[in-house]
Order: C-alpha cells, then structure tokens, then sequence
C-alpha cells in the first residue's frame, strides 16, 4: 500500500457500537475508492458453500462457518454509526464519514474456491492467487470509487483518524473475560438484535471445559428502566430454565455480568453446529431413518419441557444445534486441488433446542 495521504489502515482493532456490542476487527482500511472494513480469513484448501455456510476441506481437517460478510456488515454500520456521533461531537459535519463497505478476503495462498455466485459477493483473494475469486487490490481496494461521495481525500483521511481516536479504538481484553474462570472467543459466534453469543473456554487449570455465553446487550445510550429490563430478561431466562436436565435442551449453567450487558453460560462444544448450518452441509447424507430420528429428538424435547409446564414463544432452526455423534466416520476422496481430503460423515447427531425464549406456564 503506497505511504501517502489518503492511504491509511488500522489492524486488529475492538470498539464498542452503541448497541453495546464490542466489535472485533481485523483491517479498516482507506484507499482513494473509500473506506473497507475486511474481515480475514486464512484458512487453506477447497471453500465450498451450502446455503450460507461455509466449508474449508483442508487436508487435515473440515472447518464449517457461516459466511462471515453478514457479521462484517453489522460490524461497518455499527462503526459508521459510531464515527457520525464522533464527528458531531467534535462539531463536524457528520455526513462527511464515508460509506464503510464491508468484505471478505481469504488470503490463504492455495486457496480454491468453490462458492456459489450468491456466496461469492464482496469475496476477495490473493492479487497474485488462483482461487477464482475477484483480486483484493485489482478489483477492490485499487478501484476509483463507486459513488463519489465514498471517495476519501488526503483530508478526510487526516479525518478520519482523529474520528477513530475518539471513539476510543482499543486492543482491551476485558471483555473476553466470563467471570474468573472462562475465556471468550474474540470472534462472536452469532448475532442479532439486543444480543450476541461467544464460544468460552474455561482456563483455571481444573478441568476442561468449553460452552457458549449469551450476552444481553442494553445499549450505550441505554435508560437505567431500559437496562433494569434487559436484566430481568436474561435472569427470568436463566431461572426458567433450572431444574430442566433433558438432553435435548441446552443447559443454562451460570448468569453473571459482563461488559456488555448480563451473560449466561449454556452447555455447548465447539464442534455443535447450528441445525440450519447441519442440515445445509450434511442434509444431503441424511437417509429417511436419520432425518425421522432428528424430528423425534426435537419433538422429546418439547414434550418434556411442556410436561414441566415450560413453553416456548418461538421455535426455529436457527436456536437449535447438532452434536455430532463421537463415532463419525471418514472415508477419503480427491480434492479439485488434486490431493486427497478427509470427508467427514457427521450423521448421526444429537439434536438440542438452543438458546430459546423459555417461559413459565
């Protein structure tokens, strides 16, 4: 990247959005066609794609993620957001903040994609790559702007760094803390309005153990009534759901504070996929027998929750998890790459309502 005015970037970076949501970055950058936030990511192999999510065959292992351009989105809007309250602060005009536009880049040198032309928007590779997807610099970064009000000047680069040290960018760790014993993943693992959730592991030295914490986040600009309620919410969840032991409902196993709002610790392994992420990868593998036991499953589950007089406001495959069986079988087939990849055969699975909205009769 050329050492000159308006080039600029800032690696690595956390800030907190107005949601209350503390947001993990890897690249901002700023070049003459405006203003990109990136999210990176290097992992190796064949990317192929079910839906939205995502699959990187490596020749040791398969790694499945969601398309991370949706969290990247929320991530830029929040951050735009941010930078506009900044700029009004500092008594500039706040619509001279350009349009953050957020991407992809694997960056994996031998990376070959295989994603569809819908997963394929606002993905980048290596300039210098094969991987068959648009070049980062050439078809990106290098580009004259879209609009001319996303073009960033010599000026708005100077700008824009006063703005980003208002905001209070940081390299903090706090918030990956749960309490003294768990430490949190800085990538969020999902995200919706009013809420996000992390993969936790705890770190003592006693035991080994990983689970998943739900943040309830109140809003910076949050009432003092609007975060009491917040509070209530997040306790009435937790206290629901004490005394439910069913295999097919996550386990609420602890409440405390966070920087972001009142946490709770559900029962959870790394390795759990989301039930619209298990059937978009493995569907297909799923014979007539699998797919009835996967409906018996959820259907136990919600017989057992109501027979203790507990209902749910809303069901949906997207709270829902698999776990996969401990016994998966691979078998080996050749990659587009030419080298053999380990398939994983993830049927069958434990089903388990997740993190829902739980409610006493």
């Amino acid at each position: 990247m050329p050492r000159t005015e308006p080039y600029r970037a800032w690696a690595t970076f956390q800030f907190t959005g107005a949601s209350g949501r503390i947001n993990e970055c890897d690249l901002l950058i700023a070049v003459p066609g405006g203003l990109h936030l990136l999210e990176l990511k290097g992992h190796p192999g064949q990317v192929v794609n079910h839906g939205d999510t995502w699959q990187f065959h490596g020749d040791d292992r398969v790694r499945t993620l969601r398309n991370p351009l949706h969290l990247t989105d929320l991530k830029a809007k929040e951050l735009k957001g941010q930078l506009e309250r900044a700029a009004r602060t500092l008594g500039m005009d706040p619509r001279q903040v350009p349009f953050i536009k957020p991407a992809v880049f694997l960056h994996d040198p031998g990376l070959v994609s295989g994603l569809d032309d819908f997963q394929r928007t606002a993905v980048y590779g290596r300039n210098e790559g094969t991987s068959g997807l648009p070049k980062i610099w050439d078809d990106l970064l290098g580009r004259p702007p879209e609009r001319e009000s996303w073009r960033v000047t010599p000026v708005a680069g100077q700008r824009l760094e006063l703005l980003m040290q208002k905001i209070g960018i940081s390299h903090s760790t706090a918030h990956l803390r749960f309490g003294d014993d768990w430490k949190l993943e800085p990538r969020a693992l999902d995200a919706g309005p009013g809420w996000e959730d992390r993969l936790a592991v705890r770190d003592d030295g006693l035991v080994q153990e990983s689970g998943r914490v739900r943040i309830y986040l109140a809003g910076q600009a949050a009432s003092d009534e609007q975060r009491a309620k917040v509070d209530r919410a997040a306790r009435r969840e937790y206290q629901v759901l004490q005394g439910i032991n069913h295999r097919g409902i996550v386990q609420a196993a602890q409440i405390r504070e966070h920087q972001g709002g009142p946490a709770i610790l559900f029962r959870h392994r790394e390795s759990d996929l989301r039930l619209d992420a298990y059937l978009d990868a493995y569907g297909g593998q799923l014979t007539p027998l699998l797919r009835l036991d996967l409906v018996r499953q959820l259907a136990e589950a919600v017989r057992y929750a109501h027979n203790r007089s507990l209902y749910h406001r809303a069901l949906a495959a997207v709270p829902s998890t698999c776990r996969p069986a401990r016994t998966e079988a691979s078998r080996c087939c050749a990659s587009p790459t030419g080298r053999p990849r380990p398939v994983t055969s993830r049927p069958p699975c434990t089903a388990r309502w997740g993190i829902l909205r739980w409610t006493v009769a």
